[in-house]
């Protein structure tokens, strides 16, 4: 199945970004034309690369004292479906293909180059709010740093969506670290702050 973005899509054009905003309580709500998320203010940064995708990327990072900051982000992308087939499938059905081709992408790009190690991969279902999403977590891990990821997809339909969201949470954590300082309750209150402009 064909799509808009992958997670490493989201990734690449938020490296690219060179421009962080502060989130304040002034401008803590995002708007784009088909969604909107608000984020908790003076934590994150938000980068927003490029407006036409309707992708948002907020990152926030913590000084360990280790060289490397422990990093955190969360990624919103509205995600279209531009072939007809799997535009006629269950939400389900479109989830396990996006989910199944990530965990691909990832054995081939990550693990087999020898970049990373891929481990704990789960995937299942969570309602947050009045919203239920399609969910993979998993683990990466190289010599310097562990990740931990959770993969959301939302559709608005049970079936036949033209589109769905591409939601990405990672934490990010330097080998050795022995705080780890969580955010994942700003991401749960991101994530039920979803609304679908259709």
């Amino acid at each position: 199945m064909k799509r808009y973005m992958s997670i490493a899509g989201v990734v690449l054009l938020a490296s690219c970004a060179s421009i962080e905003t502060p989130i304040t309580r002034n401008n803590s709500q995002i708007t784009f034309p088909h969604y909107s998320i608000v984020v908790p203010p003076d934590r994150w940064q938000l980068l927003r690369p490029n407006e036409k995708a309707e992708v948002a990327v907020v990152t926030t990072k913590l000084d360990l004292g280790l060289g490397e900051p422990a990093t955190y982000r969360m990624q919103f992308a509205r995600n279209e479906v531009l072939h007809e087939v799997p535009r006629s499938w269950s939400a389900r059905q479109v989830a396990d293909s996006f989910r199944n081709m990530e965990r691909q992408i990832m054995i081939e790009q990550g693990v087999r180059k020898g970049q990373y190690k891929l481990s704990d991969v789960v995937m299942g279902e969570e309602s947050v709010g009045d919203k239920k999403f399609y969910t993979m977590t998993y683990t990466t891990s190289d010599g310097h740093v562990n990740q931990s990821a959770s993969l959301y997809l939302y559709f608005p339909r049970e079936e036949k969506n033209a589109y769905f969201m591409v939601i990405h949470y990672s934490e990010t954590i330097p080998r050795g670290a022995a705080i780890v300082v969580p955010f994942r309750r700003d991401f749960l209150e991101t994530l039920k702050s979803l609304r679908i402009n259709e």
